[in-house]
Order: C-alpha cells, then sequence, then structure tokens
C-alpha cells in the first residue's frame, strides 16, 4: 500500500487539469522551489520553462505540464506525496486527499529513519576512527620499541661476546698468569656465557610460545609454595621487603608450577631491580572473585610511566628508561606464558606503585589442608 501511495501519487486528485483555475503566482512557486532545491537550480528550471513557454524571465505560467515537471524535480528532495501536497497547497485548486497526507507522512516518518540511521552509521564511522587512531598510534610506537629492541639487543649481544673473546685471548696468549689471574679470568667468561645463554633462551622460549609449540605439565600445587619457591628464586640478594598473606595463599591449583614460577619470579626481580622508593616494599596479595584467583604484586615505586603502560607486555619494550638493562622480553613471556595456562596478567594503574595481577582459573582451586 505504501508504495502504491508513491507510485501513483500524480493520480491522487483529479488535477492536473483543477491546477489552471486556481489563484496561484509564480512567484510562490519560485520561493518554494528555492528553498527546497536552492536559489541556482531553481532559478535555471523557472527559466527553461519560461523560455519553452515563450515568455522572457524567470516566471513561466503554472500550467499543467510545467506543475507537474516541478513536482518530479521537488519530490527528489522531499518525496513524491510531500511535492504533490505542497505545490496543490500553493496553486490552491486542487485538494488534498487523506491517503495524500498520509503518503507524507510515510514519507517523513522513512526520511526521521533514514535520518537516524545515517547519524547512527555516523556515530559508528567516528568510532571506528578513533579505534583506527588508537591502533595507529600504538603501532607507532611499538614500531619505536622494536627499534630501540634492535639497538639493545645488538648492545646485549655483542657485550657478553666481546668479554668473552678478550678474556680468551689473555688465557691463550698470556703465559705468566698466576692461578689467581686464571680462575678470575674464566669466572668472568663463564659468567658471560651464562648472560649470553639466558639471552637466548628467552627469545627462544618467546618463540615457542607464540608459535603454541610448549608442552605444558599440569598438575595440583599449594600456591603458597609456588609463591615461596618464586621468592626464594628472585631474591638473589635482600633489598626489598616482601609481604605476604599466608591464610590467603593456602590454596590447591592446578597449573604447570615452572611455568607459574617463571612468571612469578619475573615480577618479583622486577619490582626488586625497578622500585625506586628509599625503603623497597612488594606486597603479594591474594585474592577469590567470581571463580578466579588474583595473585597481585604491587610496590610502593613510582610506577609505570602512563604513556608506557599499554606497551609494557609487547615484545622489545622496557620498564624503565634508565634502570638496568635488558632485552624487553620478561613480560612479554609472561603473557605468553598466562595465556597458554588458561589466565591472564594485566597492570592495574593508580595504585601508587607498580601493580600487576595474574588471574588464574579457579574452577579446581581448593583451600589446602
Amino acid at each position: 500500500l505504501q508504495g502504491a501511495q508513491f507510485v501513483n501519487v500524480f493520480a491522487h486528485s483529479e488535477a492536473p487539469q483543477g491546477w489552471q483555475g486556481g489563484a496561484a503566482q509564480s512567484e510562490d512557486l519560485m520561493i518554494m522551489a528555492q528553498r527546497i532545491l536552492g536559489a541556482a537550480d531553481a532559478q535555471a528550471l523557472f527559466q527553461d520553462e519560461a523560455r519553452r513557454q515563450g515568455l522572457p524571465g524567470y516566471l513561466p505560467e503554472p500550467t499543467a505540464e510545467f506543475l507537474q515537471r516541478l513536482e518530479r524535480e521537488l519530490a527528489g528532495s522531499v518525496g513524491a506525496a510531500t511535492a504533490h501536497a505542497m505545490v496543490g497547497q500553493i496553486v490552491g485548486g486542487a485538494s488534498v486527499s487523506v491517503e495524500e497526507l498520509m503518503a507524507v507522512a510515510d514519507e517523513t516518518a522513512q526520511i526521521m529513519e533514514y535520518s537516524s540511521q545515517l547519524e547512527a552509521k555516523s556515530e559508528e564511522l567516528a568510532r571506528t576512527a578513533r579505534q583506527l587512531r588508537a591502533a595507529n598510534d600504538k603501532l607507532t610506537q611499538i614500531s619505536v620499541q622494536k627499534d630501540a629492541f634492535l639497538s639493545q639487543i645488538s648492545h646485549e649481544l655483542r657485550t657478553p661476546m666481546t668479554s668473552i673473546r678478550a678474556f680468551s685471548e689473555i688465557l691463550r696468549d698470556e703465559g705468566g698468569l698466576s692461578a689467581a689471574e686464571r680462575g678470575k679470568y674464566a669466572s668472568i667468561i663463564l659468567e658471560e656465557a651464562v648472560r649470553l645463554t639466558r639471552l637466548l633462551d628467552d627469545l627462544l622460549d618467546l618463540s615457542v610460545l607464540e608459535n603454541g609449540q610448549v608442552n605444558l605439565n599440569f598438575r595440583e600445587a599449594v600456591l603458597s609454595d609456588v609463591l615461596d619457591h618464586s621468592v626464594h628464586a628472585a631474591l638473589q640478594e635482600r633489598g626489598i621487603e616482601i609481604r605476604r598473606d599466608p591464610q590467603a595463599e593456602a590454596l590447591v591449583v592446578e597449573t604447570d608450577v615452572d611455568r607459574l614460577s617463571q612468571v612469578f619470579i619475573n615480577l618479583i626481580a622486577n619490582a626488586q631491580k625497578y622500585c625506586d622508593a628509599a625503603q623497597p616494599v612488594l606486597t603479594i596479595a591474594v585474592s577469590r572473585h567470581r571463580g578466579a584467583i588474583h595473585v597481585d604484586f604491587s610496590d610502593n615505586g613510582s610506577g609505570v610511566e602512563t604513556g608506557m603502560q599499554g606497551l609494557i607486555f609487547e615484545k622489545f619494550s622496557r620498564i624503565g628508561h634508565h634502570q638496568a638493562g635488558g632485552a624487553g622480553l620478561g613480560l612479554a613471556i609472561c603473557r605468553e606464558v598466562m595465556a597458554r595456562l588458561g589466565g591472564s596478567i594485566a597492570y592495574l594503574p593508580g595504585q601508587g606503585g607498580a601493580a600487576f595481577r595474574v588471574t588464574l582459573p579457579g574452577e579446581r582451586a581448593l583451600a589446602a589442608q
């Protein structure tokens, strides 16, 4: 029915013959056309019709043929039914039927709905543009971090290799070295070799995790035992106070203990390395929320800069710019490990210091006896 109103809109009234008997003024039609079509288009239309009628100027006679032509032009902007009703109203000799008014209302509703759809689409496009800008900014930052990584990794590889080569040449060429000196140089070579091996292991470990080629060994363990082992392994020397709640940690979890310890050790070592408080304190808090286990590591330092918080889990990124060196792979490895364990790791902003949350699935978590 609605389609019929549009298709047969010019058959709604007995006009156009009725229009010729009205007292409509061409000026009124011109004013209406200018408001809808624009001044230039309306004047061109009226001038062309006047020329066809053999009249000078811009005001043709409102013949039936011209009114039909005008309706068609207006229909492209306001709809056929609306154009017919507007021209009929100005001409005055044509009546507007109820069906025509309903058609006008239908067109108006459709225009409003289309306008609403355009607004929604515009908002969606604006939202997408914002997301693309944010993604582009992050990609730019990652690109900068990658360039920094290439420089850093070259340095990290070259330094131990240079030391190993130099002290090996000393041991080979200097025949008068004492046993103590030989032991000292051999120890330096060993330390640098271990450092180089650790860096290469990190690169290989991250590659294996990203490719999903890692084999996990899930078993039950008490969370407090995993944390005890991690604290002892991470703290090579005293320098940061560890605060814990053993009662909250008395949970049995099913996980890959070695991989989970790897994550905990990295977070504890980072706190010891980067916490810049006069008396560094690391608080390890365990809680349960909606079936998951949260293990929060928060220190009392200055925390991670706001601009770095979105990048610290990316490869090649380092937490501090001036602190102890490193390839910037530790947190990236932690993220991959937690994803494989069915959990997650996140940075918690606004905690005063650096704060990380490790989330473990807690479906099989039980209170330790």
